[in-house]
C-alpha cells in the first residue's frame, strides 16, 4: 500500500515503483483523498479513498499560514538553532512548506480523542487489508502508525530532499550541544496524538520508516543518517495524447519553458517572471513551447512570434524533442529533464508567494520556490545548466545565457553526465526483489490488529 499527499508532483514519482511491483504480482493499493482517486484509477492503479470528499486540502501548503502562535515558537527555535546558509535554508524549507503539508492530515493542536476521519480511515482499511508492506510519503507520516498497527513493514518514498530526518537530526544534534532541547520537532508534535490514539510509541521508526527509497542524485540529498535505498527516478508526468506537433523533429533548436503548478496559483508576481522570460527568448533562433494557461497569458503585453503556447503536454513528451528547458527549479521538473539528458536553465529567484488564511485574507511573503536552490546548485556545479533572475540579470544576460547553454556543446555534455549518474540507480524494477526482502525481514504478522479502533 502506497500513501500519497494530494498532490500530483507527490503521486507521480509513485507511480513508475507501484507499476514495478503490480507487474511482479503484487497487489497494490494507492490510499490518498477521495479526490486523487480518478487520476490514480486513470494510470492502472486502486486508489483507496481515506477522509472526507469535503474537506479538500490546499494543493499547495504555501498558500496557508501557521497560526501567530506557532510562528512566534518557530522564531525562537529557529534562533536556537544558530544554522549556516545551507542550514537555514533546509530549515526554511521544512518550516515554510512542510509543516503546513503536515497539518492537513495532523492538525495542530490535535488531542488523540479529536476525530481523524482521514487517519482512521487509513489504519482501518491496513487493518482490514493487512498490506505487507506500506511506502508512505514524508507528509503522511501517520501511515506509520498503520503499519505498526497492522503489522507491516514501512519505508517512506521521497519526492525530493529529506528535510524531514535532517530537521530531527539538527535538533538532536542541538539538543547535543546545549544541554536541552532547544524546542519540540514539529514532526513529533505532528504524529504524536495519532500514536496516543492507537498506543503506538513515538521513535525514530516511526518518524523516518524502516528505511527510505531515495531517487534524488546523492549529492543533492540533505545529510542524514537514515537507511536509504537508492532508486532511478522514471519520469511520469501525466497521461495525454502525443500532439500532432510533437511527430516530427522541429526544424530549428526548440526550448522548453515550464513553471510548474506552483507559480500558476500561488506566486503573486507571476505574470512577471513570465514577461521576463519570454522577452529573454524572443530573438532566440529557437522554437520556444510554453506551457502557460489561459490566465498566465492575460495581460502579457505581447507573445513573441518564436513561442508556442499550451496550456499541458507531459514533460516526457516534450522534453526528448527539445534542446534545453528553462523551468522553475521543481525536483519533478529536474528529474524529468535529467532523465533525457537535456541541458537546463533554473529561474532560482525570489518572488511573491500569496498566502490565504482561513478567513481569506490575502497577504504575501517573499522565498524562492522551495527546490530551486538545490536544483540549481546541481545543474550549475555539474556544467548542466546556468540559472537565471530577472532580479540580478538584464534582458540581454538572460538571453545570452540561454544560448549559451542552448549552443554550447559543453552543456550537453554535463546534462548527459547527469543522466549516465540516474541511469547507475537501481530502476523501479529493479527495486523488487530488494522490497521484497525488506519485506520479509521488517514486517510483523499480526501487528496490533486485534485491538478495537478508538472512534
Amino acid at each position: 500500500m502506497f500513501t500519497v499527499w494530494p498532490a500530483t508532483a507527490h503521486l507521480y514519482p509513485v507511480i513508475p515503483l507501484a507499476w514495478a511491483l503490480q507487474s511482479a504480482g503484487h497487489d497494490v493499493r494507492v490510499a490518498a483523498h477521495p479526490g486523487m482517486a480518478p487520476t490514480i484509477s486513470s494510470v492502472g492503479l486502486t486508489a483507496v479513498r481515506l477522509g472526507d470528499p469535503a474537506v479538500v486540502p490546499a494543493p499547495r501548503a504555501a498558500n496557508r499560514p501557521l497560526s501567530p502562535e506557532t510562528e512566534s515558537r518557530l522564531d525562537r527555535l529557529t534562533e536556537k538553532l544558530d544554522l549556516d546558509p545551507a542550514g537555514q535554508y533546509a530549515w526554511g524549507a521544512f518550516r515554510r512548506f512542510m509543516i503546513a503539508c503536515l497539518r492537513d492530515f495532523h492538525p495542530a493542536d490535535a488531542s488523540p480523542s479529536d476525530p481523524m476521519p482521514a487517519v482512521d480511515d487509513l489504519v482501518d482499511f491496513a487493518r482490514d487489508w493487512r498490506p505487507d508492506l506500506i511506502v508512505w510519503d514524508p507528509c503522511w507520516p501517520s501511515a506509520a502508525v498503520a503499519a505498526r498497527v497492522s503489522g507491516a513493514a514501512h519505508a517512506r518514498l521521497m519526492w525530493g530532499l529529506d528535510y524531514f530526518a535532517w530537521t530531527t537530526e539538527t535538533l538532536a544534534a542541538r539538543h547535543a550541544v546545549l544541554g536541552t532541547s532547544p524546542g519540540e520537532n514539529p514532526l513529533v508534535e505532528a504524529v504524536r496524538p495519532v500514536a496516543e490514539r492507537y498506543g503506538v510509541d513515538v521513535d525514530d521508526e516511526l518518524l523516518h520508516g524502516q528505511w527510505t527509497i531515495d531517487p534524488i542524485p546523492e549529492p543533492m540529498r540533505l545529510p542524514t543518517r537514515t537507511r536509504t535505498v537508492p532508486m532511478r527516478w522514471v519520469p511520469f508526468t501525466g497521461a495525454a495524447p502525443l500532439p500532432d506537433w510533437l511527430h516530427a523533429p522541429p526544424e530549428r533548436p526548440r526550448v522548453a519553458l515550464s513553471l510548474g503548478v506552483s507559480v500558476r496559483k500561488f506566486f503573486k508576481d507571476g505574470a512577471d517572471r513570465i514577461q521576463a522570460l519570454l522577452e529573454a527568448v524572443a530573438d532566440l533562433d529557437a522554437e520556444v513551447v510554453a506551457t502557460l494557461d489561459d490566465e498566465q497569458l492575460d495581460g502579457l503585453s505581447r507573445l513573441p512570434s518564436n513561442v508556442r503556447t499550451v496550456d499541458y503536454v507531459p514533460l516526457n513528451q516534450l522534453l526528448p524533442t527539445t534542446s534545453a528547458l528553462i523551468h522553475h527549479g521543481g525536483i519533478g521538473t529536474f528529474a524529468t529533464a535529467a532523465a533525457f539528458g537535456v541541458p537546463q536553465l533554473i529561474n532560482d529567484e525570489e518572488s511573491e508567494f500569496i498566502v490565504v488564511d482561513d478567513h481569506g485574507v490575502h497577504t504575501t511573503f517573499r522565498e524562492r520556490h522551495m527546490d530551486a536552490p538545490p536544483t540549481s546548485a546541481y545543474v550549475t556545479e555539474r556544467g548542466a545548466g546556468l540559472s537565471l533572475d530577472r532580479h540580478t540579470q538584464s534582458t540581454a544576460t538572460m538571453r545570452e545565457r540561454i544560448g549559451r547553454v542552448l549552443h554550447e556543446d559543453s552543456y550537453r555534455r554535463g546534462a548527459a553526465s547527469i543522466h549516465h549518474d540516474m541511469l547507475a540507480m537501481p530502476s523501479p524494477r529493479d527495486l523488487v526483489p530488494v522490497l521484497e526482502g525488506l519485506t520479509a525481514r521488517y514486517r510483523r504478522p499480526g501487528g496490533d490488529a486485534g485491538r478495537p479502533s478508538p472512534r
